[in-house]
Order: structure tokens, then sequence, then C-alpha cells
């Protein structure tokens, strides 16, 4: 498999944490659907899934960095957005059959890392040691107690 969640892209902030684990479960989702040949509707459908996913958790994550006053935040939106024109580039690809999906898999799989341990890194960083907290910051906590150690 391609894209696998390690307990090494903890970042150690439970709403980033979190919604990294939901993004990587939806691309083992597409990873498992292209693996076992579903259907290309299927695959399709998942794939809109994965991408209204990522955008969801970027608007959270630029949410966070403008409540916590972080210093990064316009630098960081670039990057999100760098990053979803990156993958409807790779979406449209497999769509046209330009390209194979297992290369969309290989993409995702170090789009994800690569983000989660640079920039997101850098934040996680910041905003543990930040004055100002989030609003709602022990909600974070409670979901990311009922994902457990399972793995995804």
């Amino acid at each position: 498999m391609y894209v696998q969640w390690s307990p090494r892209y903890v970042l150690g902030n439970a709403l980033l944490d979190n919604q990294h684990r939901m993004l990587f479960l939806l691309c083992r989702k597409l990873d498992i659907a292209i693996k076992t040949g579903q259907s290309a509707q299927l695959i399709q459908r998942t794939m809109v899934e994965v991408k209204k996913f990522a955008e969801f958790h970027f608007i959270s994550e630029q949410n966070l960095m403008l409540e916590t006053g972080y210093p990064e935040t316009e630098a960081h939106a670039k990057v999100h957005s760098s990053l979803l024109i990156d993958l409807q580039v790779g979406f449209s690809r497999i769509g046209h059959k330009a390209e194979f999906p297992e290369d969309l898999l290989y993409f995702l799989h170090h789009w994800l890392v690569n983000h989660f341990e640079q920039e997101d890194g850098k934040l996680a960083a910041y905003l543990k040691d930040c004055k100002v907290r989030p609003v709602g910051e022990s909600l974070y906590a409670e979901m990311y107690a009922s994902f457990g150690n399972a793995p995804i």
C-alpha cells in the first residue's frame, strides 16, 4: 500500500492530528478502491471525497492559524492552494487516462507526508507554546481520544 498512516505523523495537536488521520483514511480508501479494481465511477467519487476533505482541512487549519496569530499564515495558505491545484491536476489526469492511478497514490502519500512533516510541523510547534488558545480546543482532544490508537 502506498498510503499508510504511521504514528510518526502525529504532531501533538489534536485538531491537526484528527484531521490528518481522516485525510489518510480517505486516501487509503482511494488506494484500496484502485488496487481492488473498483468501478471508475467509485474511484472518481472517492477522489472527490479526498479533495473535498482536503479543502475542509485546509480551511480549518487556516482558521486555526488566524485564531492564534500564526506568523506564517499567508505563506502556509499559499502552499495549501498549490497543493489543491496539484491534487486537481492529478485527478484530472486520472480521469483522462493520462496517468496510472498508482502514480496518483504515490503522489498522494508524498504530498501528505511532506506537508504534514514540513509545514504542519512548524505550525504544531508554534501552537504548543502559543499563549492564544484556539476556540473549542478541548473539543479536539475529546475527539482525538475517541480515535484511540486504532491504525488507519
